[in-house]
């Protein structure tokens, strides 16, 4: 049984109210601005005119997509993390949105056509790639870590896996179709400009069905926080239960990567703002977790459509420039720590 405490949904509630707030704000404000209450006239279907189809038709779906991206990537860093007993774990750093890239990267070098820069193949295919490659980057850094889960190992050997990763994903946008070369580097940089409904409802089937399925294995999650040889005398498959949580972390991060692209940092920073709001179960951890990954990707959206007007830059850039110093911070922190004890 899940106990979720009440501090959780105190908070849960706050974090709730601030994503509605950065919603309402986001679908209201742009070169043509609609008014909160016009903006709910348009999502309750009373209010057919040309802000409802402004609304309805081309900012609701960035607006979902930027949300169930960042709670995606924060799911995704809080499995990571709790899996291999390693808070400075997270999709980016240990390259597994690197691999989910060069997965993306292959299909649509296969399946667009260069002459129209168009899709040759549904788009419902692409997650399928970057899971294969997100997954990819998982084995890789369990199969050189070996039983080691030392945190200075598993980071060398992910930003290793990312920097071949990356290497490749530069292979592929040089040697790509032209016309595609400038679409893809700001695609990797993490944008979701152009989003869709398609997109829309790809992402939070993705998010949803994973999220499930993690909480079916909350429990098994916990347990990795003990040592492995205690969970294995109370009976619990250690190697099958890693393999399945690591899989919905790619999962996660694959779906991400398809919408999104390489968004950097949300999946490293949000669960440590969690656990500094509440207890380190799981429980509690991953509500919390899921808010503010998708509050971060909405700011750093909204950032990117208003800070460099009319520009619209990559959301990918924001989220860098908080994360980047922020996990400089949680190394020093981390290296202070190892020498005290």
């Amino acid at each position: 049984m899940i106990n979720i405490s009440k501090r959780t949904i105190k908070i849960g509630g706050v974090l709730l109210v601030i994503t509605l707030l950065m919603a309402t704000i986001s679908l209201s404000f742009g070169e043509i601005m609609v008014a909160p209450l016009e903006v709910l006239k348009s999502i309750l279907g009373m209010d057919t005119g040309f802000s409802s189809i402004l609304v309805m038709n081309i900012r609701l779906p960035r607006v979902i997509v930027a949300f169930f991206v960042g709670a995606s990537l924060a799911l995704s860093g809080a499995i990571l993390q709790g899996v291999v007993k390693n808070n400075l774990a997270s999709p980016d750093i240990l390259g597994i949105v690197n691999g989910g890239s060069v997965g993306a990267l292959i299909f649509l070098t296969i399946f667009v056509d260069p002459k129209n820069n168009s899709l040759t193949t549904s788009i419902l295919y692409m997650p399928l790639f970057t899971f294969a490659f997100s997954f990819l980057a998982v084995m890789l850094i369990l199969f050189i870590s070996g039983k080691s889960t030392s945190t200075n190992k598993l980071i060398i050997i992910g930003i290793g896996i990312s920097a071949i990763f990356k290497g490749i994903t530069n292979i592929l946008i040089i040697n790509g179709p032209v016309i595609f070369i400038k679409e893809a580097t700001t695609w990797i940089t993490g944008s979701i400009y152009g989003a869709s409904f398609t997109h829309a409802l790809i992402i939070t089937v993705i998010f949803t069905v994973f999220a499930i399925i993690t909480v079916i294995f909350i429990k098994d999650l916990n347990l990795h926080q003990l040592e492995d040889e205690v969970v294995i005398a109370l009976g619990n498959n250690i190697h099958r239960s890693r393999i399945i949580l690591l899989s919905i972390s790619a999962a996660l991060t694959a779906g991400a990567v398809t919408m999104g692209g390489g968004i950097s940092f949300v999946g490293l920073i949000a669960p440590h703002i969690a656990r500094k709001l509440v207890d380190s179960k799981f429980e509690n951890v991953i509500p919390l977790s899921i808010f503010i990954g998708g509050i971060m990707t909405l700011l750093a959206d909204f950032a990117s459509k208003w800070l460099f007007y009319p520009q619209d830059l990559p959301i990918g850039i924001f989220t860098a420039s908080i994360g980047a110093p922020y996990f400089i911070y949680l190394l020093v922190k981390n290296r202070q720590a190892s020498k005290g004890r």
